[in-house]
């Protein structure tokens, strides 16, 4: 699905490319958004943008690492952004390309995305923000965009504490599979965030010509919320490290608590089976075989062996 926004101050909002449109030497501000495009769509990035292939080709099939290209006239984003829903084996993020040029916008997404349909809208409604330069624009879209980290960490954090209390009281092996996908989630998460960091040191940059000045400042706060997400991930993954820790701490305390009971079983048995083996050896002539009340007596002395050695381990605090 296309979608267009050419703001002119003398013109007005138009909502679709002019013949003959040239966006090099075109005065208004132009965003054009690509929604899940198709094959003929794409080639509006060659065919009329005149983009370098190899972006174009990493809008097409978007490699996990995000970068910052830049060229003559433009510069190309790969971004990457947490998905809202995480079910199955779907990607926790997805891609979003933009090209940022002096007077247009280009952005990309194989899917619909809320926040920037919801800043798309708002710039339709309000086209003076066009006035701010598309620079701006870029901030805001990156600004929805990192909040979808904060709301994703903030949802895992509720989510380790919760399964760390179910660890607690009932380890199973189906709370530790889940703890693990969140410790690779984060580890994922972590080489993203660390790449998009750079990209905003670069977009704050003096040297990046397609920010104006008075809008570094945007992206600078952005750069800094990196690094509090950064550490943030951390924080998580050394959360569920130690969520990990602590089950196997738990489940290895069970265990020593259920080879103790066994352990203990298996002594006080030992004694009990010699004196059946002896007397299940079947000779002719033994004591007490042919003794009335034998059968009653060994039993008791079985007994009585098996409730001394209890209570001495008793004594010892062994149980």
């Amino acid at each position: 699905m296309l979608r267009v926004l050419v703001y002119d101050e003398e013109q007005g909002l138009r909502t679709e490319l002019g013949q003959g449109f040239a966006p090099r030497k075109a005065a208004a501000y132009t965003w054009v958004d690509l929604v899940e495009p198709t094959a003929e769509e794409l080639e509006l990035l060659t065919g009329v943008f005149h983009f370098h292939p190899l972006a174009v080709e990493d809008c097409r099939r978007p490699h996990y690492r995000p970068e910052l290209s830049q060229y003559d006239e433009y510069a190309f984003l790969l971004l990457r952004y947490v998905q809202a829903e995480q079910r199955g084996r779907r990607p926790i993020t997805a891609a979003l390309s933009v090209f940022l040029g002096p007077r247009y916008l280009v952005t990309v997404h194989h899917e619909e995305l809320t926040f920037l349909t919801e800043l798309f809208a708002q710039y339709r409604k309000d086209p003076q923000l066009f006035q701010k330069g598309l620079d701006f624009a870029l901030y805001s879209l990156l600004e929805a965009l990192t909040e979808t980290f904060f709301t994703f960490f903030d949802r895992t954090e509720e989510r380790i504490e919760r399964l760390e209390e179910e660890v607690f009281h009932r380890p199973t092996r189906r709370l530790l599979n889940q703890v693990f996908t969140l410790r690779r989630q984060a580890i994922k998460l972590r080489k993203v965030l660390g790449a998009q960091r750079d990209i905003m040191n670069l977009l704050a940059f003096p040297e990046f010509k397609l920010v104006q000045p008075d809008n570094r400042a945007f992206f600078l706060d952005i750069y800094n919320e990196m690094l509090r997400l950064i550490d943030q991930v951390e924080t998580l993954h050394d959360l569920a490290s130690s969520t990990v820790e602590i089950y196997l701490s738990i489940t290895s305390n069970r265990l020593n608590e259920i080879m103790k009971v066994l352990t203990i079983i298996t002594t006080i048995m030992m004694p009990l089976s010699l004196i059946a083996g002896i007397y299940g050896m079947n000779f002719r002539y033994m004591p007490e075989l042919q003794w009335r009340y034998g059968y009653f007596a060994v039993l008791g002395v079985m007994a009585l062996l098996a409730g001394a050695m209890m209570a001495v381990f008793r004594r010892r605090g062994w149980f």
